[in-house]
């Protein structure tokens, strides 16, 4: 059995006694791990584990897998729920990577368990090389401050204990405890965008600094900090601008004398309570504040389902 040395002090801080815990389920040693973890703390805790693992179909071997992982669970005396990825439906329209639309598809299954067993988490075992990889990958493809602050630790029912584990300490703990697990031969896949940054970009960017790693989680930690910041600046801009108790009514003139970064998380704030399901480009943001300035118009259209509409002093983002 996995001994008590990883984090269970982090996961009895974050996990309430008596809940009911999904718990994201490939096999790999990083689920594993997390699993074993949670197992250690049920009794203690009175949780209720429900392993979930989501064949994707991908490679002929994955049904054999599911099969593995079943087994496993037995062992360990923990609930097991599988499902096909093939029988889950998803947006017709969807038209994103391939991992985009695996990811996609296991919160869909994970969020229908949490739904049937009134969960209150859903556990993944992201861990700290995960949140190294990410951090390249969103600087590559463009992000925001906030994209660059990486994956949440907690994230509404998702929790993510393991972010401060690193893979070798996965690794090197599963072994010494004699603890079998599954490997992916499709990690070492170069194909994929998360591969090349893992067996390629990092190992040569650690041969400037041998503590990259440890350096950009710290240097992400930073933005994580000056990130929340902003956000307390942003609530407490927009109780100060709202119209009465109405937040999604804000007074023009006092917005458009804001900073250009407090108008733009403002903005997406409005959006996100508005219910908006589409990502905003900077385009958009100085596109509205432009409308704002201007004395014509009382309305403009801002996406096929949104509007923005001037009432007097105040303006506000709402449904077509």
């Amino acid at each position: 059995m996995i001994n008590e040395t990883f984090s269970i002090k982090k996961l009895a801080h974050i996990i309430k006694p008596n809940s009911t815990i999904i718990v994201g389920f490939s096999g790999g040693p990083d689920s594993v791990y997390l699993l074993l973890a949670l197992r250690n703390m049920q009794s203690s805790h009175n949780l209720k584990i429900i392993a979930a693992h989501l064949d994707h179909e991908w490679r002929k071997e994955s049904a054999q897998e599911a099969i593995w992982c079943e087994q496993f669970c037995h062992t360990y005396t923990i609930e097991f729920m599988t499902q096909k990825a093939s029988l889950i439906t998803v947006d017709k329209n969807y038209n994103g990577s391939k991992e985009e639309y695996a990811r996609v598809t296991r919160r869909i299954f994970f969020e229908t368990i949490a739904q049937q067993y009134q969960s209150s988490y859903i556990a993944l075992a992201h861990h700290k090389d995960d949140q190294i990889e990410t951090f390249f990958i969103r600087l590559a493809r463009g992000t925001s401050l906030t994209g660059l602050t990486g994956i949440k630790e907690d994230d509404g029912r998702y929790i993510r204990p393991l972010l401060e584990t690193t893979k070798q300490e996965i690794i090197n703990t599963l072994t010494k405890n004699n603890i079998d697990f599954l490997k992916d031969p499709s990690n070492n896949d170069t194909n994929f965008l998360r591969n090349r940054i893992r067996h390629t970009l990092i190992p040569t960017l650690s041969q400037v600094d041998t503590r990259l790693q440890n350096n950009i989680f710290n240097t992400m930690k930073h933005l994580q900090q000056v990130d929340t910041y902003l956000q307390q600046v942003t609530d407490t801009t927009i109780t100060s601008l709202a119209h009465h108790t109405n937040l999604l009514s804000l007074n023009t003139a006092s917005f458009l004398q804001l900073d250009t970064i407090i108008q733009q998380r403002v903005l997406l704030r409005l959006l996100i309570k508005a219910k908006a399901r589409f990502t905003p480009s900077q385009k958009l943001f100085s596109e509205i504040i432009r409308f704002l300035k201007s004395s014509k118009n009382k309305e403009h259209i801002i996406h096929p389902t949104y509007k923005i509409s001037k009432h007097k002093k105040f303006f506000s983002i709402e449904q077509r």
